[in-house]
């Protein structure tokens, strides 16, 4: 049922995301559905947190190479899902709904900047990173270029684009 909400949500919207459509998708009743989630966005909700715990590199301890896997790891899942097109229309539904955006932070993004965040804190530690590096910033610094690069149309695909992006960012980071 997770995977039919994901599947409709990145073609058809939150509006055209049902009850009765992610049933019929997964092939399971109504009821079952609603016996699980009792909205549209809580099952929304569930679907966002499901794609969260998708592929998670496991930390080497050197900052770079954890900083590309996880971005490699955060693109190839955003790619394979349709996670821009899912973030879009859950964002343009923000303002009738008034709780999308908040499912979605804490679904999806909140779980993966921790992790981001938590690479970030070991270099700092490790005396790779400056001592007084403002964590939550570098982390947006390098998880948001994935949004930015997208919405530009610049090209996220290209095999280097994780380690160019991590790369860019260390030099400002090094301690």
């Amino acid at each position: 049922m997770l995977e039919a909400t994901v599947r409709l949500l990145a073609t058809e919207g939150v509006a055209g995301t049902s009850m009765d459509r992610v049933a019929a998708e997964a092939g399971v009743s109504k009821v079952t559905v609603y016996t699980r989630w009792a909205t549209k966005n809580a099952l929304i909700g569930a679907a966002l947190a499901h794609l969260r715990l998708g592929r998670v590199p496991e930390p080497t301890g050197a900052v770079r190479d954890d900083l590309v896997a996880l971005l490699e790891a955060m693109r190839e899942q955003y790619v394979e899902v349709g996670a821009m097109s899912i973030i879009g229309t859950c964002l343009a539904d923000e303002p009738g709904s008034g709780e999308l955006l908040g499912i979605i932070r804490e679904a999806t993004l909140l779980p993966r900047r921790t992790l981001f965040a938590a690479v970030l804190r070991a270099g700092t530690a490790r005396g790779e990173l400056r001592a007084d590096l403002d964590v939550e910033a570098a982390t947006s610094l390098v998880v948001g270029t994935l949004y930015a690069d997208h919405l530009a149309g610049r090209d996220t695909a290209a095999p280097d684009w994780p380690g160019t992006v991590v790369d860019l960012a260390l030099s400002g980071l090094a301690r």
